[in-house]
């Protein structure tokens, strides 16, 4: 759904390039309606609350109360959210979307209160008619508070941690389990780390490929000649068991050896 997304490159002022995503239309719409349900929920709750208590006089003063609340929810929403949570509402957190300034800088609270200032022009002549037509008109995805206060929506990276790292790295073993012993002849000294996410890749994608078996001789073949045993690399043939069970040694040797190394080095 993000099709209209690009990437963008930022010089900022400390002379830092900044590489981020603008979040595309899709994308931007999923996270309004996020917020706009959570609107209509707390609209709807103290719509029902209003209703039930007996007020003095005509019903102008629900009326009254109604529009007031509407206005304040509708327009404080995203803009306390966005200052406290540094460019996000719940919407676009879900998604993960970030409010920035156009200069890459995190948005300012001035920015902020403009570009939700604005919102109500996005809403001409009805329904989101206008905010529609300028999302799809940038090229940045921008809609007019955007233009105005100088920000863009972008798409935020996952947080690299120790945590995502492993588990990006980790493999579900079919052909092996991680207590058995591993053979002696698995030797990694020779491999590399582009060997070792090559190998990684193929075996977490290989319920989806189509020449599966194929490939895993390939791989197989490739990784016993670079360790250099060229007798075991011709005994790979097209047996997917045979080939796959060696490329999980050789995955799981790495583990090991990184294994005793976070040990060694605590």
């Amino acid at each position: 759904m993000d099709n209209f997304s690009e990437r963008l490159s930022i010089d900022t002022p400390e002379n830092v390039l900044l590489n981020a995503e603008v979040a595309g239309f899709g994308s931007r719409c999923l996270a309004a309606l996020v917020d706009y349900t959570i609107m209509g929920v707390v609209f709807f709750c103290a719509l029902t609350m209003i209703s039930t208590l007996r007020l003095d006089g005509s019903s102008t003063v629900v009326i009254l109360a109604l529009y007031l609340f509407f206005f304040v929810l509708f327009f404080f929403y995203h803009l306390i959210f966005e200052i406290l949570w540094n460019g996000q509402t719940p919407g676009k957190r879900v998604l993960g979307l970030r409010v920035i300034r156009a200069d890459g800088l995190p948005a300012s609270v001035t920015s902020l209160v403009i570009r939700n200032l604005v919102r109500i022009f996005d809403f001409f002549p009805v329904g989101y008619g206008v905010g529609m037509i300028v999302l799809f008109a940038t090229k940045r995805t921008q809609r007019l508070g955007d233009l105005a206060a100088r920000t863009l929506v972008i798409r935020e990276k996952q947080q690299v941690t120790l945590k995502t790292i492993q588990e990006d790295m980790s493999v579900h073993y079919l052909h092996i389990t991680r207590v058995e012993p591993l053979p002696s002849f698995i030797q990694i000294d020779q491999l590399t780390e582009a060997d070792r996410n090559r190998i990684i890749d193929y075996l977490k994608r290989r319920t989806d490929l189509r020449d599966r078996e194929t490939l895993s001789r390939m791989l197989a073949r490739q990784t016993a000649e670079k360790m250099g045993d060229e007798a075991r690399a011709q005994q790979f043939g097209y047996n997917i068991i045979t080939n796959e069970r060696f490329l999980e040694q050789v995955v799981r040797t790495f583990e090991v050896q990184a294994h005793m190394q976070q040990q060694d080095n605590a």
